[in-house]
């Protein structure tokens, strides 16, 4: 055999051997390879929430004033989860009020509970500005000094004439959807914020014809709903 032909047939053996090796080193790669969970996305959630009542009603708006109400929601909050140690901490939420032709309008809170409640720190949460959350518009907050963990509470929810479109025609069914959009946490002189990279829907309600406006209710009984003022309905806020 000359050495032409000795080439010839190593040539392609030694091919072999190389994609051999490639094809065993990769393995060898990938078998070492621990795909890691997915994370979620920042600190679990401080609160659980469930809309119990809303109402929606037009409003002509040249005789209406700043302080009239538009819409009422009532949500119903339970702790859910312990935190680190921190001087207090606030959960951002915003609820939207619209119908299947346009938005009607939203606001935006901070519930939070305080675990210091020395002068400095309640002095911080009050001057709290909550500016990672300007873009959804101003973010009052609302805080208690103990909040046991799986006991809930009903807040209010009242949009006016700055926050909503008064006369927003005649549509078919409203709906409510509460967004959970981020967390602060105090802790001595500093603040320390999460928001969350896309608001996260936590609760939806559909809204029906009622009277003038639109209503969903899981509280008041039926029978007292043509006796009270919808907009300003009579619910104590009350721990179960």
């Amino acid at each position: 055999m000359n050495k032409l032909e000795l080439g010839r047939k190593l040539f392609p053996a030694s091919i072999v051997a190389l994609l051999l090796g490639v094809f065993l080193a990769a393995l060898l790669l990938y078998s070492n390879i621990v795909v890691a969970p997915d994370e979620a996305d920042g600190p679990e959630p401080l609160f659980g929430v469930d809309v119990t009542y809303g109402y929606v009603e037009r409003r002509n708006t040249a005789d209406l004033s700043a302080d009239v109400p538009l819409f009422n929601v009532v949500l119903n909050f339970t702790r859910y989860s312990e935190v680190d140690l921190c001087d207090a901490i606030f959960e951002v939420h915003q609820i939207e009020v619209y119908s299947d032709e346009r938005s009607i309008g939203n606001v935006t809170k901070a519930q939070g509970i305080m675990y210091n409640h020395s002068t400095s720190t309640l002095r911080q949460a009050m001057f709290l500005k909550f500016d990672e959350f300007a873009k959804y518009g101003d973010v009052p907050s609302g805080a208690t000094a103990s909040w046991p963990v799986d006991k809930s509470v009903l807040l209010f929810f009242v949009g006016d004439k700055t926050t909503c479109v008064p006369d927003f025609g005649e549509p078919e069914t409203v709906f409510v959807r509460v967004s959970r959009l981020g967390l602060v946490t105090l802790k001595g002189d500093s603040s320390e914020a999460f928001v969350l990279s896309e608001p996260e829907v936590v609760a939806e309600a559909q809204l029906e014809k009622f009277g003038d406006g639109f209503l969903y209710n899981t509280i008041i009984p039926e029978d007292q709903l043509s006796e009270i003022d919808l907009l300003n309905s009579p619910i104590w806020i009350f721990f179960e």
